[in-house]
């Protein structure tokens, strides 16, 4: 295993879900408090998105049947991105330390 490797699957990763934690964070105070609930939420949005097999958009159904099937694709997206971020954070640890050993 390089560092190129380690980069990728390990730092870059991990920098991202860091700067991504905060901005959610920042975004979701309200009064000076975190709102719990919608910062797992938002902060899962990205990374379960690509995660979903299959996104639910009916054909030949009004605007606000599409409308709403597209909003519970996200909202589905968002909760599996919620269950595969410590799933992340492991693989992410599991890789740098195996760079360490392995050297």
């Amino acid at each position: 295993m390089t560092i190129e490797d380690v980069i990728k699957k390990s730092i870059l990763p991990l920098a991202f879900m860091v700067f991504w934690f905060w901005m959610t964070k920042t975004i979701m105070k309200v009064s000076g408090q975190t709102d719990w609930f919608w910062w797992i939420f938002i902060a899962g949005l990205p990374f379960g998105i690509h995660k979903m097999w299959l996104i639910l958009i009916p054909r030949g159904m009004d605007t606000t049947a599409t409308l709403g099937m597209a909003a519970l694709s996200v909202i589905i997206g968002a909760l599996i991105g919620s269950i595969m971020i410590p799933v992340y954070v492991i693989r992410a640890i599991y890789v740098f330390i195996r760079y360490i050993i392995g050297r």
